[in-house]
């Protein structure tokens, strides 16, 4: 028990690794210029369609058939920003700056899985649970395991690279329990034994294709390709002396930054996955 009343005040400590998250498993670039940050981005959706199988046979001489034009995928912006509101009594301007800047930095990762997560205000585009199209996939069994398994057999029915399983925070001892999490990651990325990377984040929801709510025990679980998300290099911090409310003698701080995301091409696919612990058996003899 102290002797005084008033503790001495200390710099706050760093706060660590950021969580693992959509930052881990996607793509993550700081290169968002001025023109995405007006307009968004896009990119050709080079990776994506079939192939099929030709009989070259000479009596038969069949026709091959050609897939006519090249889609795109695109990005909007979106952006996530952080307040500070303080009597500058006591207070230096770069206190301020710097409390606002790690604010936004630890929070920031949770509003971008939000947005791609989907039923964010306002809407962010593209988002799991609003894209059309999406393809709901049946297990052939109960369990995580085979949730995922079929999850993972219908999206690499569409798709010929190792693609990325979005899943909320509270998923993951399920998911770890039927050894569906890889004990060797890959550049830090978790993965399923097949090498799907895994996006385990807190911010995403629980909601499957257009808002559907899961069954009692499970939740939704989202495939896609390859993420790449893209961010201004640093953030917007303004002056917070030029943004003092001078009636009443505060900082009004505001750190803001521009985001823009989307996957490598345009085939989502979509399962429930039960994350109660599996039934027991009681063999306790009679």
């Amino acid at each position: 028990m102290g002797i005084l009343t008033n503790p001495q005040l200390v710099e706050a400590p760093a706060p660590g690794r950021l969580r693992y998250g959509v930052f881990t498993a996607a793509r993550l670039t700081d290169d968002l210029d001025d023109r995405t940050v007006a307009a968004g981005f896009q990119f050709p959706a080079e990776d994506c369609g079939v192939a099929r199988l030709y009989d070259a046979n000479c009596d038969t001489n069949p026709t091959k058939t050609f897939d006519e034009g090249l889609g795109y995928v695109a990005g909007d912006p979106y952006w996530v920003y952080a307040t500070h509101k303080c009597g500058s009594v006591g207070r230096t301007p770069q206190e301020i700056e710097r409390t606002v800047r790690r604010k936004l930095a630890g929070a920031e990762q949770e509003q971008v899985e939000a947005a791609i997560w989907g039923g964010t205000s306002p809407p962010v585009d593209p988002a799991l649970t609003t894209t059309a199209g999406v393809v709901t996939v049946t297990p052939d069994a109960p369990g995580a395991g085979a949730a995922i398994a079929a999850l993972e057999q219908s999206f690499y029915d569409a798709y010929g690279y190792n693609g990325t399983i979005h899943i909320n925070t509270r998923a993951y001892a399920a998911l770890t329990y039927a050894e569906l999490i890889s004990d060797s990651p890959s550049a830090g990325v978790l993965t399923t034994p097949l090498g799907s990377q895994w996006s385990i984040g807190s911010g995403y929801g629980i909601t499957g294709p257009a808002g559907t709510a899961p069954a009692a025990g499970s939740v939704w679980a989202f495939m896609t390709p390859p993420v790449w998300i893209r961010r201004m290099a640093r953030p917007i911090v303004p002056d917070v002396v030029q943004t003092m409310d001078r009636i009443h003698n505060q900082y009004m701080a505001l750190a803001e930054r521009v985001y823009a995301h989307t996957w490598a091409c345009p085939i989502v696919h979509a399962v429930q996955v039960p994350i109660a612990a599996p039934a027991t058996v009681d063999i306790t003899p009679a």
